[in-house]
């Protein structure tokens, strides 16, 4: 490989001083569109790529946002930090990612990690109450901090409003024909379960109908589904709408109530929710919610950015509305 290019091969290229490369890439000082049309050409004829550590240093800010996951596999942690990539294309700060894998899934310490680093502030992309693993002062602490996909006291949270998913999960069930409800929850401890579980029963109950009072708790897994639907058509036979905290559970609903020999949406329609990769092809295509996952990203770094900027941080709540995706699995 040869050397870097640099801004002097830039300047040169472009046929202008240092300065005026500097000025033209980050706008701070007036120049002619002429020249910065030059600047810019030079720019992608050469590949450079701009270096802001010298800035940096001056100001003692390392330009570094970090990033912290529960783990890296999961789907919705890739579609998260494709958005933050996004918000953070083009722009002054670079991604320092870590998964808490690489910590034996000590948060804790990746946190620490992370601060080590000098990053100037850290999203956290996650769907566990960190809080409850250890104490995240973020009002006394020397660094910003938003959290992504979970609401987190005391912290600026980007989430998804899955109580209104839920409550959309009852009014599209109904409109398919369903009268006698039921939902198949996954981890009762988990906050999105709790949320859709209340959206779901606001509007049954507003649509004066009647559900089992059995929750059905289990993991986010196909073998829950499958095992709950079994339970769930034994004692509620009448049951000929299901709710479904995700796809996998659905997915394993969909082929227990199969394996009974109801028929998948004609007796019992059922919906899931976030949208997997095979949701859209499973032998009864899946009745689903999309989350905002990349628009989360993009929203949560934007405000990080801000906070960085302004040196303001309010321990404010944005929800982002998920998107109904209708398919066979409801449709009798």
């Amino acid at each position: 490989m040869g050397d870097p290019v640099t801004i002097m091969d830039v300047a040169k290229a472009a046929g202008v001083s240092p300065a005026t490369v500097t000025h033209a890439l980050n706008g701070k000082r007036p120049v002619s569109e002429m020249t910065r049309k030059r600047v810019l050409a030079a720019v992608e004829s050469l590949g450079y790529v701009p270096s802001w550590n010298a800035s940096r240093m001056k100001s003692r800010s390392s330009g570094i946002i970090g990033c912290l996951a529960a783990d890296i596999t999961e789907t919705f942690v890739n579609q998260i930090v494709r958005g933050i990539e996004q918000g953070l294309s083009g722009g002054q700060h670079s991604l320092f990612f870590v998964s808490g894998i690489e910590f034996g899934n000590d948060l804790k310490k990746a946190y620490h990690f992370l601060k080590s680093h000098k990053v100037e502030g850290i999203l956290f992309c996650h769907h566990l109450p960190i809080w409850k693993e250890f104490n995240l002062d973020t009002q006394n602490s020397d660094i910003p901090i938003v959290s992504v996909n979970m609401d987190t006291p005391g912290m600026i949270s980007v989430i998804p409003d899955n109580t209104t998913g839920g409550y959309q999960a009852a009014e599209h069930l109904y409109g398919c024909g369903m009268r006698h409800p039921a939902m198949i929850c996954g981890p009762e401890d988990r906050l999105s379960v709790q949320d859709r579980l209340q959206g779901f029963s606001s509007r049954v109950t507003e649509l004066q109908m009647q559900m089992p009072t059995l929750r059905y708790y289990g993991g986010y897994d196909y073998d829950h589904g499958f095992e709950a639907a079994a339970e769930l058509m034994r004692d509620n036979p009448e049951t000929d709408g299901i709710f479904c905290a995700n796809d996998y559970i659905a997915a394993g609903c969909i082929a227990g109530l199969q394996k009974m020999g109801y028929e998948v949406p004609s007796q019992v329609r059922v919906v899931g929710f976030d949208n997997r990769d095979f949701s859209s092809f499973w032998n009864v295509p899946i009745t689903t919610f999309e989350l905002p996952l990349q628009e989360m990203g993009i929203l949560g770094v934007s405000i990080l950015k801000q906070v960085i900027s302004t040196g303001s941080y309010a321990k404010t709540k944005h929800v982002l509305q998920s998107k109904l995706i209708p398919r066979q699995s409801s449709r009798g």
